[in-house]
């Protein structure tokens, strides 16, 4: 028979395994739905944009449309020259945005049911299976982020190298896609409001000052290196390019009056017949493409010329940019009603139901033939083209449509995070602020650069589910900590938990209750209420 402390020892150890038991069995259900995806499309799907960044690998080159921080992530994998195995990883990636998810709300003492369903989401959308299954950015981009947001709240006060090492998955992000510039801003300003847990401005600055620090070396020294390659010191050239798209839908010349070598960007059509932002920056008959100058729409020239034309639409027509950037952002939050820009968006990455053409034609359509040729070479001189086996590609079918992430469930998620915001005004927003304030950026950014895309708020995902969960614990613990006190409590209502410092009548200190210790207005009532029975 075992001593009652091996025993106690052993229980306690038997709970834990049963806390975690329903996230190991969903963690397992949903690698087993990668797992079919795996084999029903081998080896992967392709986007338009996901040849580049295999051309981009050999040589490592800077490209100017993009940063080429996923193009890292691929020359790790090259030498095993498997495209297959990009995509099996990444769904390993997606499982672990999903554990990472699980294993901060515990940390902040959810119960296992609560973490697992806030991590559901991630596990199982088809919006995630999806763009792991792609050779894109998107689920390494996901994971970096989902990563800092877990680092940063890992500890209530985050020491200076915790903050530093946050620097450095950020810069990671902000390299793999331009989605993520503006994040930073939002960590620095949940650090700015560790002030209201009285921490010292000095320390606070410290911190942000380190994470500016390891965030700041690496994005310049990308942009030094595209320098010397494309001759601007910036991270690519087709800032100009999106900016035009976004502007493109309602900018008219006669207001914004163009100097006479930007006035080759205006659009005659009328802005209500005009097509969406997509069109404007890639179609070859949109005006930044029909003869731009230095022969590119990314030459450094096109790129300054169009930046300026959309800065100058922004600032002549306000209220209509305004307009377009909260009716892209609303269409985060929509039903995907047929012919709605969600739905049409969300179609493009479908599991297809026919097997695609082969990628050459692709690369053909999209004038990048060299492109397919590296993947080619990267896939072991074996065509990459997407493959479909069945039965396994008929049940992911099945599958993408009924388990999804409908807008507007996607709206209440985001809304649940701010409310628990809103409850801890007192300590500004608690720790739900950094996540909200993290998915947030993720799908405001889009929509004002460029325009609506679904695959531009997958990434935002994990961080509202983190805030919502955390948010709804913080609405809990305010209203639990908060009793209504309408004047002195009834004998025995409060026994003796007083705040440390106040003495009862016969002169000992009163004992301490974590239920009191609260800031603001709460602390104003238990000292009223201490006052009231300890007789002073």
């Amino acid at each position: 028979m075992l001593p009652g402390g091996l025993q106690g020892m052993g229980r306690a150890r038997h709970a834990r395994r049963r806390d975690h038991a329903l996230f190991c069995s969903a963690l397992l259900v949903a690698a087993a739905v990668r797992l079919v995806v795996v084999l029903g499309y081998p080896p992967a799907l392709w986007f338009s944009d996901s040849l580049p960044y295999l051309q981009a690998v050999h040589p490592l080159s800077p490209s100017p449309v993009r940063p080429d921080g996923y193009a890292f992530f691929l020359a790790l994998l090259a030498p095993f020259h498997s495209v297959w195995l990009v995509t099996l990883v990444q769904g390993v990636m997606g499982l672990a945005i999903a554990t990472a998810v699980y294993a901060v709300l515990r940390r902040h003492k959810l119960s296992g049911g609560a973490a697992t369903l806030a991590a559901a989401p991630v596990l199982f959308s088809v919006y995630e299976l999806q763009l792991e299954h792609y050779v894109l950015s998107d689920t390494l981009f996901g994971l970096l982020v989902t990563v800092a947001v877990v680092i940063m709240l890992w500890r209530p006060d985050p020491s200076v190298w915790i903050c530093a090492l946050t620097g450095v998955v950020l810069a990671w992000a902000i390299l793999d896609r331009e989605q993520g510039i503006l994040i930073p801003v939002a960590f620095g300003l949940y650090l700015c409001a560790q002030i209201a847990r009285h921490i010292r401005v000095r320390a606070i600055l410290l911190r942000v000052v380190a994470m500016g620090m390891t965030l700041a070396v690496p994005v310049l020294g990308y942009a030094w290196w595209f320098e010397q390659s494309n001759g601007s010191f910036a991270l690519t050239s087709s800032t100009g390019v999106f900016l035009y798209s976004r502007v493109s839908t309602f900018a008219q010349c006669s207001l914004i009056k163009p100097p006479a070598d930007e006035t080759w960007l205006c659009i005659s059509t009328a802005p209500g017949k005009r097509p969406g932002p997509n069109f404007y920056a890639w179609s070859v008959t949109s005006p930044i493409n029909v003869r731009p100058p230095g022969g590119s729409e990314f030459d450094p020239q096109a790129n300054r010329l169009a930046t300026n034309f959309a800065l100058r639409a922004i600032q002549a027509q306000p209220g209509d940019y305004l307009g377009a950037v909260w009716r892209s952002t609303r269409e985060n939050f929509e039903l995907q009603f047929k012919g709605s820009a969600a739905w049409s968006s969300e179609r493009r990455y479908r599991f297809p139901a026919t097997t695609p053409g082969p990628l050459r034609a692709l690369a053909r359509f999209n004038r990048e033939l060299p492109g397919y040729t590296s993947g080619y070479n990267y896939n072991g001189r074996r065509d990459p083209s997407t493959r479909i086996v069945q039965p396994f590609a008929r049940w992911i079918g099945v599958y993408q449509r009924f388990v999804i992430l409908p807008g507007f469930l996607l709206a209440l998620i985001a809304l649940a995070g701010l409310m628990g915001i809103i409850t801890e005004w007192r300590r500004l927003g608690g720790p739900a602020l950094l996540p909200w304030l993290t998915g947030a950026v993720l799908i405001i950014t889009p929509a004002a650069t460029t325009g609506y895309g679904a695959r531009y708020l997958v990434a935002s995902i994990p961080a509202f589910c983190i805030a919502a969960a955390l948010g709804r614990k913080q609405i809990s613990t305010e209203r639990t900590d908060l009793p209504a006190v309408t004047g002195p409590p009834e004998d025995g209502e409060y026994g003796e938990q007083c705040f440390p410092g106040l003495l009862t009548g016969a002169g000992v200190p009163c004992e301490r209750s974590p239920r009191q210790d609260r800031a603001g207005h709460q602390l104003l009532q238990n000292q009223a209420i201490c006052r009231s029975r300890c007789g002073s």
